[in-house]
């Protein structure tokens, strides 16, 4: 199992990739044809996607729509955040 550190490390990239894909965005919505841009955002865009599989792979979803458990709701399984516990 991964300690807090390694999830903690997880956590940071999938939220860093996130906020570089909204600011990205944010700047396509003012300079849409802004072609360096468009290439930073789906960088961005695909480092987000990778980072969250490798979390969720490792730890579980980030959002109950992650949840893919058909026969159980795996989402209430972790702790709550708030709530601690061993990662």
């Amino acid at each position: 199992m991964m300690n807090t550190t390694s999830r903690d490390a997880m956590l940071q990239q999938v939220n860093q990739a996130g906020f570089a894909m909204v600011d990205a965005n944010l700047y396509l919505d003012t300079h849409p044809c802004d072609t360096e841009a468009i290439a930073y955002y789906n960088e961005m865009r695909e480092a987000y996607r990778s980072a969250k599989e490798a979390f969720e792979a490792h730890f579980g979803p980030l959002r109950a729509s992650g949840n893919a458990d058909t026969a159980y709701w795996s989402w209430v399984s972790d702790p709550w955040p708030w709530e601690g516990g061993d990662y």
